[in-house]
């Protein structure tokens, strides 16, 4: 741990607000109207970022007050070291992003790119490309986890004291361009078009802030479909049980071994037991190339 153990003990039963986290039909509604909107935001991410933030902090920042895990102020520490991941990573990402996947699928270029869906149905299609990018992306993300080398770049991301939307944007450009990479290297060698990795693009967008947000909320008939705050937050703790589980889709996680999500509990430490600079965009930038993280 990182000297927080006292303070970031977890108990068995904590006192959340509300009946057992199980939300109202209101706050049910609340959370579609707010995925409904940021739906929308995240489609404009790619070229009105400040804009698109903006009313992201305005959709996120009520509904994390109104059903809050834990209380924390909304200009918390590190804040604005993660609203500038936020406002310049996209810009850097999306350009690594091309030379990696062109780089990892080069040789195989070189003969010919497979053109396995041209003769499927829309709905087949779709139902593919569903399936490759969820278990590539478990796959990308679990190496970031087990490679030292990747993991210098992930720690960054996993630095994370304090979960709420806007942690969703602390991420090495490096690091996010391999998991996308990874993920979207499958897609263009099977044939897919730029369609598909938009669509990619804005549901790991979306599915990113909603996770990583701060709020009590839980789903019963889809806890174990769709990786809600509940699941992944426990990807972020810190805590022996937790490391390195819940990398995608929690039915993806179950196939594969890696799923952890206790029923009597929620998860209550962040951060990784080596130390990252908390705070402080360009540090964060140099931070794999100067020191080796340890988990």
């Amino acid at each position: 741990m990182t000297g927080r153990d006292d303070a970031c003990m977890l108990v068995e039963k904590p006192k959340f607000a509300g009946s057992a986290g199980v939300p109202s039909r209101t706050g049910r509604l609340t959370v579609a109207v707010t995925f409904g909107a940021a739906v929308v935001v995240a489609s404009l991410l790619r070229g009105r970022t400040v804009f698109a933030i903006g009313v992201l902090f305005a959709l996120f920042v009520p509904v994390e007050k109104v059903f809050a895990l834990r209380r924390q102020r909304v200009f918390r520490p590190g804040l604005f070291t993660d609203l500038t991941h936020l406002l310049v990573n996209g810009f850097l990402v999306s350009g690594a992003t091309v030379v990696l996947a062109v780089t990892m699928s080069l040789h195989v270029l070189w003969v010919r790119q497979l053109h396995l869906i041209d003769h499927l149905p829309s709905a087949a299609r779709i139902a593919l490309a569903v399936v490759v990018v969820f278990v590539a992306d478990y796959w990308g993300h679990r190496l970031a986890h087990q490679v030292p080398f990747l993991w210098r770049f992930h720690a960054v991301h996993h630095s994370i004291e304090h979960m709420d939307w806007v942690a969703s944007g602390r991420l090495h450009p490096l690091d996010a361009a391999f998991i996308r990479a990874f993920t979207i290297v499958p897609l263009l060698l099977l044939g897919y078009g730029r369609g598909a990795f938009a669509g990619v693009a804005v549901v790991v967008t979306l599915l990113a802030l909603f996770q990583h947000a701060n709020v009590r909320l839980r789903f019963p008939m889809i806890r174990w479909v769709l990786p809600t705050p509940e699941w992944h937050h426990w990807h972020h703790a810190n805590e022996p049980a937790a490391i390195d589980k819940n990398f995608g889709l929690p039915v993806v996680d179950k196939i594969f071994g890696t799923a952890f999500m206790p029923a009597d509990r929620r998860a209550q430490c962040f951060g990784t037991s080596a130390p990252v600079p908390p705070e402080g965009y360009l540090r964060h930038l140099a931070y794999p190339f100067t020191s080796l993280p340890s988990r």
